[in-house]
């Protein structure tokens, strides 16, 4: 976490409070001698070796970054190459349920029966299609004979063979319709509701008598095959292009072992919204370990060319620069720009300009900051600006 000055304090105060505990303005009791005010050289800060000062200060090694181990948030979601995700096609209401959850389904099957006016309205179009063409057959028949004895011409006949062709056309679409709701036989309104895979019913979200209609945001019932499960993994936008297909992923369900899985795909787009990129894991769970919306940590090695790891809080960000306090030892820290990208966790990279086993300060620099704004009398921007732990954007 960023620590930045605090929200309810004036920034005034606040510089006091920090020039005061690092210039040792104040003393233990009368006749304590001041301790020794800290000197600046440039970039460069020198505490006494007895100074007080450097007890609110917190050095750590950074971490060698060449092969970071990102923790990203996940959630686990049903395979959509193997999951249906059922809606009604027309509005109305539920009128029967044939299935329950954890059910195995066939291709096929009906789940429920959804009774449907509009659907009733199709059934009797199909009928009327049928009488229609049984007609436009006849008619052609009884023009036919009329043309062979020379009493209808042939301006008649071709018309009803025209006729014919269009009641034919009409007939099939009609055909085709009922077919597609699934029931095209007799008027009576009854719409199945079929799974078009086999699986499991997964997921049920229907009772009888409850209105649907095509439009619903979720779907009435869920077909899948819950032995085989997609795991999303959100991954910054700054760290997307480091991610690839076949790379390791490891995930724990909460508690218990981590499975294994491997990035089997990596979006090629960035979530306008969240900033993030999509990579998607297929995970074996027919130990049922995992459920489908279940939220969860991700571990991904990814290679990172050297560099080195550091936390979040140890960078500071001067308006669009990026500044870290380097423990030299022996009281002195030097101010360094970095450039540093986002690892998740609260941990950044930095990819040149230092080395395996630098020390920088973690806790404390915007105090350091504050001793080199007070040197300069002001003309930077002071602690007041600065902030920890962000990168620039």
């Amino acid at each position: 976490m960023m620590h930045a000055p605090a929200a309810g304090l004036p920034a005034r105060l606040l510089s006091l409070i920090a020039v005061t505990l690092l210039a040792g303005g104040c003393t233990r009791d009368e006749g304590a001698a001041a301790v020794q005010a800290p000197t600046v050289e440039g970039n460069t800060i020198r505490f006494a070796a007895d100074s007080p000062q450097l007890k609110v200060l917190r050095s750590e090694e950074v971490a060698d970054g060449s092969a970071t181990i990102l923790q990203l948030p996940a959630r686990v979601t049903w395979d959509d190459t193997r999951s249906s995700m059922l809606r009604s096609p027309l509005p109305g209401q539920i009128a029967r349920i044939d299935a329950v959850p954890g059910q195995k389904i066939k291709a096929g099957q009906v789940l429920a029966w959804v009774a449907s006016p509009e659907f009733g309205q199709v059934q009797a179009e199909g009928a009327r299609g049928a009488a229609e063409l049984r007609q436009a057959r006849n008619e052609l028949v009884r023009v036919r004979e009329l043309h062979e004895a020379g009493v209808a011409s042939g301006r008649e006949l071709g018309e009803a063979e025209s006729a014919l062709a269009v009641s034919e056309a009409e007939h099939a679409r009609l055909q085709a319709l009922t077919r597609y709701f699934g029931n095209g036989r007799g008027i009576d309104q009854r719409m199945p509701l079929r799974s078009p895979i086999n699986g499991v019913l997964v997921e049920r979200r229907m009772s009888p008598g409850m209105a649907v209609s095509a439009d619903a945001e979720a779907p009435l019932a869920v077909v899948s095959d819950p032995d085989r499960l997609w795991l999303i993994v959100d991954v910054p936008e700054s760290l997307a292009g480091r991610l690839r297909a076949g790379m390791a992923v490891r995930v724990a369900p909460g508690q218990g072992e981590a499975t294994e899985a491997v990035l089997g795909h990596v979006d090629d787009y960035v979530d306008s919204e969240r900033h993030v990129v999509q990579a998607r894991a297929e995970l074996d769970n027919r130990a049922r370990r995992f459920k489908a919306g279940q939220y969860v940590r991700a571990s991904i090695t990814v290679p990172m060319d050297g560099g080195v790891s550091l936390p979040e809080g140890a960078v500071l960000l001067l308006g669009r620069e990026q500044m870290v306090f380097v423990d030299e030892g022996k009281g002195q820290f030097v101010r360094r720009s970095v450039q540093a990208e986002e690892l998740g966790q609260g941990r950044l990279w930095i990819g040149q300009g230092m080395a395996a086993g630098t020390r920088v300060v973690v806790d404390g620099s915007l105090l350091l900051q504050q001793v080199l704004d007070q040197h300069v009398g002001g003309a930077e921007a002071g602690a007041g600006h600065a902030t920890a732990g962000r990168t620039a954007p």
